[in-house]
């Protein structure tokens, strides 16, 4: 079967484009749903952590409309029209702006967190320098994609393109690398303080893993193929950073649970673990816990020593905490 011209045109760019947003609207479903969540349950966070999420869901419904509206206009409004299907509009270039915008906002968001809790800044400047210079890059591709305009000569924008996902990847791979090192090297020996740690690792490295992957794929299908292949994980990867930070805030009822379920937790060389509550909460901090054990002494009679035998023995067989009554 022979595939006309503007079918061509189709298959090169809104072929995958339309599979890209499918996910895009899929994932942005889950975002919805963690979104609720958060804000039903977190009703006593700051005022700014709920600022925060709520301008990164407001981006993620925008990147969403966007995204409807220019594939409903490329393959509606303009079916069977070859110019219009061959040429990206700004509905289009919102795409990769808001994709940069957004990475940005969750990689500033773990850095922060990073900040408080490793007081490293090399970590934390590596992280803003690679975020800034991935998001920067990703509004140039968006510039040059309006410049450009033909799906067919994107290949011209490969420079730019390689510094926004190549650096968004390293971004990535930086916050994941920072993180699990750091609570890897603050493993106590207890296993209820180590499995909560394991547990703050396993979500961080599945998060920065998922990313980065995706960045990685987008840059490869880019450079390997000239058709729009890579814009369907392009598509994907926006609501994986919204929904990998949400995932992160969401997790920490579980976490504080298991937190106060350890008790007064404590560090061989005796110190209180602070690291947990320092990544999973937010406003508040743990004090070291002290707990004292009053014991009771009652004064008898020792002249007589047959008295203390039956007095204590007495005291014994009535004491609730005597193992053998107890059993």
């Amino acid at each position: 079967m022979q595939v006309s011209e503007g079918g061509k045109v189709a298959l090169i760019a809104h072929g995958p484009s339309l599979i890209g947003i499918f996910m895009n609207m899929l994932l942005f479903g889950i975002m919805i749903m963690q979104t609720s969540v958060y804000f039903s349950t977190y009703k006593k966070d700051p005022t700014w952590l709920k600022i925060y999420v709520a301008v990164l869901f407001v981006a993620d419904l925008l990147n969403s409309v966007f995204n409807m509206v220019w594939i409903y206009d490329a393959l509606i409004n303009n079916f069977g029209n070859l110019e219009a299907l061959a040429t990206a509009n700004w509905w289009f270039q919102t795409e990769e702006a808001m994709a940069g915008i957004i990475a940005m906002l969750v990689q500033f968001f773990y850095a922060w967190r990073i900040l408080v809790l490793t007081r490293n800044y090399w970590w934390v400047s590596a992280i803003l320098v690679t975020s800034v210079v991935s998001g920067l890059s990703a509004i140039g591709t968006a510039i040059g994609v309006g410049i450009v305009k033909k799906f067919i000569e994107f290949q011209k924008l490969e420079i730019v393109a390689i510094l926004w996902l190549v650096g968004t990847a390293v971004c990535d791979v930086l916050i994941t690398s920072a993180l699990s090192l750091h609570l890897r090297k603050h493993r106590t020996g207890f296993s209820s303080t180590d499995s909560v740690l394991n547990k703050i690792i396993r979500i961080t490295v599945s998060n920065g893993l998922l990313t980065s992957a995706l960045a990685i794929a987008d840059v490869t299908a880019f450079l390997a193929s000239p058709t729009g292949i890579h814009i369907a994980f392009n598509y994907a990867l926006v609501k994986m950073y919204t929904n990998s930070v949400m995932s992160s805030l969401n997790s920490r009822q579980t976490m504080v649970a298991n937190e106060v379920s350890m008790g007064s937790t404590i560090n061989k060389d005796g110190t209180r673990v602070h690291e947990i509550s320092n990544f999973v909460t937010t406003n508040r901090s743990l004090r070291p816990q002290v707990v004292v054990n009053v014991e009771t002494h009652e004064m008898i009679d020792v002249d007589n020593p047959s008295k203390v035998d039956v007095e204590w023995n007495d005291t014994k067989r009535h004491s609730p905490n005597n193992s053998v009554n107890a059993q």
